[in-house]
């Protein structure tokens, strides 16, 4: 680990202060605040459990509907004899627990075996089933069946800081406070704040990978000297600008933060991995995994980090899917086992990470040689072994439809043997669960935790 770093993972809080001063954030939201969407007297919150589990999230998004079939091959002769075209079937080789050998089967056989895995295989929407991209995203990442209102990162912000549990940083304080909060995509409805009018540090930070340093200025901006009396840059003239004459908002706190962030996402970016722990190289999943789990192992204050963007691959699989989908899948899970290693290295078991999508794929392979919009989808969680179960594979799935219109649904469903399913605010409220809210229903459109996966 680079000298710069405290070697008790905090980080040197003068660096980060200087010119700064008392970070330059005042609190907006005083306690009283009821917004749209929180009625913060009605939310039970058990700080215990909060201070217990030290929860710390990746929620990894994949935009476009991923298939499901990486992670569940268990329908597949019935699926390939009613499909519109068959299946390339040498090309799909199940595991011991149907998983798909070629789509990272293995890979996820191995976490599965070592307890660091959970695959649920019946996500699946029972209310507004549209299949719109749009339309599921925004309810996806709000955590209820609305287009509108606060997104779920933002909620939990607002109600952890009403709590009491997240505080403003001070001058006192380690700049790590003012990053509970990131995103890996730029802006997305997990952040949507709706009228909530979030205080500042609570808004996301933007973090890039490789050497891509988002608050970093370089060549002429630097180098260009205004003052040789006090060695006034370019980009120093235009920070002081920034403070005098923008008004309060977005931009206002971006030019406020960008001194600090610079340093701070440098340091990150240089952190030494533990001895033996790699990440596969050429790999963008595997890229923003690696920053992702820098940031919370050496910064506590940092809650939850977001990725997913066209960056990470679309998985809008409408053709070519059995080309594109496989490889893409193997990339995503090489890139969550070496963060678990990299968890395991440092004895971190308060790390999480949920990837899912907004909605799953239809079954048949179309003329196209791909899948269209389903209904059904996997969510896959690891790790999180100091509040989560290990529940292994949960959800078993049965077939409907035929030729074109051919979509897997839980076994049994509407029986009263229906096999276990939830829709996708369950996520939401399984998040919510874990940082200690415990009626996460009213935020979720009563829509529960994930079954027995909370300890």
């Amino acid at each position: 680990m680079k000298n710069s770093i405290n070697k008790d993972v905090h980080f040197n809080r003068r660096h980060f202060l200087k010119g700064l001063g008392a970070l330059g954030l005042t609190s907006v939201m005083p306690f009283s605040l009821k917004g749209a969407d929180l009625d913060y007297g009605s939310i039970e919150f058990d700080s215990a459990v909060y201070e217990r589990n030290n929860p710390q999230t990746i929620i990894v998004y994949l935009y476009g509907g991923p298939s499901e079939m990486a992670g569940n091959l268990t329908n597949l002769d019935e699926i390939n004899e009613k499909s519109q075209n068959p299946y390339p079937l040498n090309n799909m080789t199940a595991t011991q627990n149907n998983l798909w050998r070629q789509a990272g089967g293995d890979i996820m056989e191995r976490m599965l075996a070592n307890g660091d895995m959970n695959l649920f295989r019946t996500c699946y929407r029972t209310v507004d089933n549209s299949k719109a991209h749009g339309e599921c995203t925004s309810q996806a990442q709000r955590g209820k069946d609305t287009v509108g209102g606060a997104g779920i990162v933002a909620n939990l912000a607002a109600i952890l800081y009403n709590k009491g549990v997240i505080t403003e940083p001070t001058g006192a304080d380690d700049v790590g406070k003012s990053i509970p909060f990131v995103t890996m995509e730029g802006e997305s409805t997990f952040f949507s704040e709706d009228d909530l009018n979030l205080n500042a540090f609570l808004k996301p930070v933007a973090f890039g990978t490789g050497s891509n340093n988002p608050y970093k200025r370089s060549g002429w901006f630097q180098s260009r000297i205004l003052n040789r009396d006090t060695n006034m840059s370019v980009g120093n003239y235009f920070d002081e600008l920034a403070q005098k004459y923008n008004t309060s908002g977005k931009i206002k706190e971006v030019f406020q933060r960008r001194v600090t962030l610079e340093e701070f996402a440098d340091q990150i970016h240089d952190i030494e991995l533990p001895e033996g722990v790699t990440y596969p190289s050429n790999n963008t999943f595997a890229d923003r995994m690696k920053l992702a789990m820098n940031l919370l192992i050496h910064n506590e204050h940092t809650k939850v980090v977001s990725m997913g963007s066209p960056g990470l691959g679309g998985w809008d699989d409408h053709s070519d899917a059995l080309h594109n989908y496989p490889e893409r899948m193997t990339r995503l899970m090489e890139a969550v086992e070496a963060a678990l290693a990299h968890m395991k290295a440092v004895g971190k078991t308060n790390i999480n990470i949920v990837v899912f999508g907004e909605f799953g794929r239809n079954v048949s392979y179309n003329n196209s040689e791909g899948w269209d919009h389903g209904n059904n989808q996997n969510v896959y969680w690891f790790g999180g072994k100091d509040y989560m179960n290990h529940l292994g594979i949960v959800g078993e799935t049965g077939i409907t439809g035929s030729a074109g219109r051919l979509f897997t649904q839980p076994k049994n469903i509407g029986a009263s043997n229906a096999s276990y399913h939830f829709q996708v605010f369950s996520i939401a409220a399984t998040i919510y669960k874990m940082y200690g809210i415990q009626n996460p229903e009213i935020l979720t459109h009563s829509n529960g935790p994930i079954r027995d996966l909370l300890s």
